[in-house]
């Protein structure tokens, strides 16, 4: 019987954000894509393979067929090989012990417990695994710690202000999108759903009083974001940055053209992203002023493509954009939602106010 230390999975979870300490999951490639926690170490004891055959034993044969196919699969070589790379991984860490779990806490992770301690290291085994550590995150986003909203028009530089606060959630970072129908951060993908939500709770977990959060839509490109955490952004206290539409643009130009090009986005992937963006709000926007401001953005990109400054030529397209279209639905959403307003002012303005707030 498996005597080694294990660990309540409410403890566990306030441990998960430490990147001292290595955590490792034990779950197959295909439960890990699913949903995992943050830094975690992905090593399976079974592959998605192996679980296929031995789940097809299960219903064939019975448990204990199943037990022995998979202690067979998991023998010689590959087993050292895991061995070699679990150990690897705690070592990897200077916090020890590191920790340990699988699905629910049973068989594959005690098994890789008793490996590791053959071979003389040490493992904390999660009790109930990731579905109680699962459990631990929906606890924390029912009943997270108060907030307050930064609210600002699109392209008021919510994202940059954030990230001079000490104590702040990036909702739109961990969602690694920025919430628009051009959000997709260049070269890459988005989380499974339930990956969003569990990075979400750690991160307000360790959260500090007067923390920040970005005021946001319900989606986020494909991650949506709780309805009890959306409830309350609605009516949270809010900051307001007040910023005029010329330098919300050039905001947007630098954060949504000269950022992917300087990381090596090829300048007609840039324009073809654009112009299939704009597709996807024709219809809100109209047909005709779709296609007008589709021609600004080819004769801004055309520029581009000619070596010539097109920086202005962006500008006008984007500020239509903005006016035209994200202005009037940033305003109709604020108005739907009952908020407090703490502070109305400057970019500047609004990043002291808020400094001093977390600095009380």
């Amino acid at each position: 019987m498996n005597k080694h230390p294990t660990i309540p999975a409410s403890e566990a979870f306030k441990l998960l954000g430490n990147h001292e300490l290595a955590i490792i999951d034990v779950r197959s490639e295909g439960e890990f894509e699913k949903a995992h926690f943050g830094h975690t170490a992905n090593i399976p004891i079974l592959s998605d393979a192996h679980r296929h055959e031995v789940g097809l034993t299960y219903k064939i044969k019975g448990s204990e067929a199943a037990k022995a196919l998979g202690h067979q699969l998991v023998s010689g070589d590959y087993k050292a090989e895991l061995i070699d790379r679990w150990c690897e991984t705690i070592e990897s860490r200077p916090r020890q012990p590191a920790l340990i779990f699988c699905w629910r806490g049973g068989l594959r992770s005690q098994l890789a417990q008793d490996w590791i301690y053959q071979n003389g290291r040490e493992v904390i085994r999660v009790e109930g695994g990731y579905k109680a550590l699962r459990h631990e995150a929906l606890k924390v986003l029912e009943n997270p710690a108060p907030f307050i909203v930064l609210s600002g028009m699109t392209g008021a530089g919510k994202t940059r202000l954030l990230h001079q606060l000490k104590c702040y959630v990036d909702i739109e970072g961990i969602a690694k999108h920025r919430g628009s129908a051009f959000g997709l951060h260049f070269g890459a993908s988005q989380p499974q759903q339930a990956t969003f939500e569990n990075q979400l709770a750690l991160s307000f977990s360790q959260a500090s009083e007067n923390y920040v959060l970005e005021d946001e839509s319900p989606n986020i490109g494909r991650c949506h974001l709780p309805d009890h955490i959306y409830a309350l952004l609605a009516k949270a206290p809010m900051v307001m940055i007040d910023t005029p539409v010329r330098l919300r643009a050039v905001e947007i130009y630098r954060e949504y053209i000269q950022a992917p090009r300087a990381n090596g986005a090829p300048l007609i992937e840039e324009e073809n992203r654009f112009l299939q963006n704009m597709e996807k709000i024709r219809t809100r926007l109209g047909g005709l002023e779709c296609d007008q401001i589709k021609s600004l953005l080819k004769k801004a990109f055309a520029l581009d493509a000619m070596d010539e400054d097109g920086q202005e030529a962006h500008l006008d397209w984007i500020e239509r954009l903005l006016s035209i279209y994200y202005d009037k639905r940033y305003l109709y959403s604020l108005s739907k939602k009952s908020r407090p307003t703490l502070f109305n002012g400057s970019w500047q303005d609004c990043l002291d106010f808020l400094k001093s707030l977390q600095n009380a």
